[in-house]
């Protein structure tokens, strides 16, 4: 009696499920990915979409809010103020940053936006850096030591990750439009249900 269960729980194991047409194949797939998402929990939410986020954009939010108060004290506050004795920079870079982590907070959807708009701005400025240090204008590019190079590249990592998953997230949007629960595909036993 126990090989009898033993085999029939091997065979449900080795089953591969079987596909009516392309479609079918994607949105089982994609509910699959879906479900690895549940089964991650709240540390996948906290973690993944808050935490993480919050440090990976620190510096690059540090260096665009640095930038953009150079040019507005360049170009319209010139005379009045000095970019280097002020704490006007400073308090740009805290408001953007507490700004950040409550769009991380309370808007994650939105948060996905304002990580591709910081990323291209933040890479964009790196190369006008190096642009404007080729050209003698300023002393030292952007990045110009490991930790500069760490943090760019774990955010062309990270930016990476959040494209491949944006794009999983569409594409399951188009295919289970109209559900609002992921589907649920039966094996062949009415006893293994695969989410």
């Amino acid at each position: 009696m126990p090989k009898t269960k033993e085999k029939e729980t091997e065979q449900r194991h080795s089953h591969k499920h079987e596909f009516v047409d392309r479609k079918d194949k994607v949105a089982w797939y994609l509910d699959e990915i879906d479900s690895y998402k549940e089964d991650m929990g709240k540390w996948y939410t906290v973690f993944i979409r808050r935490i993480l986020p919050a440090l990976v954009f620190f510096f690059p939010i540090n260096n665009l809010a640095f930038f953009f108060c150079e040019i507005i004290v360049q170009n319209f506050l010139g005379g009045m103020i000095s970019f280097k004795d002020t704490a006007f920079p400073h308090v740009v870079f805290l408001v953007a940053e507490l700004l950040f982590i409550a769009i991380l907070i309370f808007l994650p959807r939105f948060a996905t936006f304002c990580e591709f708009v910081i990323a291209i701005g933040f890479f964009s400025l790196v190369v006008i850096r190096i642009n404007q240090f080729n050209a003698g204008l300023v002393s030292k590019p952007l990045i110009t030591n490991a930790l500069g190079y760490f943090i760019a590249i774990a955010l062309g990592i990270f930016m990476f990750m959040k494209l491949v998953f944006l794009v999983i997230e569409i594409i399951y949007m188009i295919t289970f439009r109209g559900e609002h629960e992921p589907r649920v595909y039966k094996e062949d036993s009415d006893n293994d249900v695969v989410f």
